[in-house]
């Protein structure tokens, strides 16, 4: 599932194309954060300085633990500026998101040493793909795909059930409940037998419950494929900031008295 990554291009050149260093040069990228022009070089070609100190890494706490047997990741904590992107990205059409979201991801991968040898987004029902037009977890997949020189893999996870936005569920219960054997692999595909017993990466946007994401981990697990899940945010294990410890200092103090 492994692509051969090479620079050279075909004629025999090497690098960017002068066409690509044009482009560079006279048309600068646009903020994915503040939608301010940036001016490159920047450690992020999506993100200008400002917005990128600001961005809720989770730094030491992207490992994230769950009552379920797959490993966890998560680059971010879904907090501003992070969750207007996410949002925007999938209600709002703004797909350029993932171009600046995704590389994060693939930092996270690298920083944990995780190796994988295919990528699959959490698919949506077709009802829900078709209302919305495209697939948030699927933009975020083929960008660090494309990052990590690897594949991805599309027809072998689907979704079966058409079930409420998870907004929509009253509790974690119910969530379960819509989602028990939500997800399904299409035994046709003989891709199936070809990722068995090698190790892949299942991407979604946000966690919240853990529903979603281990129920589409669920039938990949049963079918001998090594799962590894990944989301670009989560507040799982939630970082306080001081003004919020602060808060919850002073309110506990006020109980006491």
């Amino acid at each position: 599932m492994r692509k051969k990554r090479s620079n050279r291009r075909r004629g025999g050149q090497t690098g960017k194309s002068l066409r690509q260093q044009f482009v560079d040069f006279y048309y600068h990228p646009y903020c994915a954060v503040c939608d301010r022009a940036v001016q490159p070089p920047l450690p992020s070609p999506f993100v200008c300085r400002d917005c990128l100190s600001v961005l809720p890494f989770r730094m030491d706490r992207e490992q994230i633990s769950w009552a379920h047997p797959w490993r966890l990741f998560a680059t971010f904590y879904y907090r501003e500026p992070l969750r207007k992107m996410i949002v925007s990205m999938k209600f709002s059409e703004r797909i350029d998101r993932a171009e600046a979201i995704a590389p994060f991801m693939c930092g996270t991968l690298v920083r944990n040493q995780i190796d994988v040898d295919a990528v699959i987004p959490v698919p949506l029902h077709r009802k829900r793909l078709s209302e919305r037009g495209y697939n948030q977890a699927d933009l975020l997949a083929r960008v660090i795909a494309r990052e990590a020189g690897i594949s991805v893999v599309d027809g072998v996870l689907y979704r079966d059930i058409h079930t409420d936005r998870q907004s929509e569920s009253r509790t974690v219960k119910e969530r379960r409940r819509q989602l028990a054997d939500a997800f399904k692999l299409d035994q046709r595909s003989p891709l199936i037998d070809e990722l068995r017993g090698r190790q892949v990466l299942l991407i979604d946007d946000v966690l919240t419950t853990g529903a979603t994401l281990s129920a589409a981990a669920k039938p990949l697990d049963e079918a001998g494929i090594r799962v590894i899940c990944m989301v670009a945010a989560s507040d799982k294990e939630k970082y306080q900031g001081y003004h919020e410890i602060i808060k919850d200092w002073t309110s506990l103090l006020d109980r006491r008295i």
